[in-house]
């Protein structure tokens, strides 16, 4: 790789993978904050957190249609399909300093991305676990279990336990 041009791309690339890495990072302490939060139920800064996670997505949109248009000219300079236009793939046609910052990048995402999919998991579990606790208190204050204390009648009108109430008012 002699081409100015194609060191151009190289550099911008690696701007964006930069950019990419940041990202990331950022959404792991948003992903911590947002299980504090739940934890904490903080509804005003889950709110909040909410807000910042809808303007980060459109401006990461402008982020991900850069990456993909460096990714075609590169393919394009060096002749090879896009989808096999890959960081391992670009690592083979540069040498010095450039390679081994593209490896840099490379094994820096890879780890967050790792990562990133344990701490979703453990956020995913958290969410379900809250979703479960609170369904089972609502069956618990409403009286709805199991055992159908909902019944109908042959109009398919609903009926509940008259004396069923949401909380327990006696001492």
């Amino acid at each position: 790789m002699t081409s100015g041009l194609m060191e151009t791309k190289v550099d911008a690339l690696l701007e964006v993978l930069d950019e990419d890495i940041r990202h990331m990072e950022s959404t792991l302490s948003r992903l911590d904050t947002l299980r504090t939060l739940i934890v904490k139920r903080d509804d005003v800064a889950l709110e909040q957190l909410l807000h910042g996670l809808r303007h980060e997505a459109e401006s990461r949109v402008a982020g991900v249609r850069r990456r993909e248009s460096l990714r075609e000219e590169l393919a394009a300079e060096l002749n090879v399909d896009r989808i096999a236009m890959t960081l391992s793939a670009l690592q083979g046609v540069l040498s010095g300093p450039r390679r081994q910052a593209v490896a840099d990048r490379q094994t820096r995402l890879k780890s967050l991305i790792a990562q990133l999919k344990r701490e979703y998991a453990l956020t995913s579990a958290l969410v379900t676990d809250c979703a479960r606790f609170n369904r089972s208190l609502m069956h618990m204050f409403f009286g709805l279990n199991a055992k159908g204390d909902t019944t109908y009648s042959a109009t398919g009108a609903a009926k509940r336990r008259a004396e069923a109430s949401l909380v327990n008012l006696h001492y």
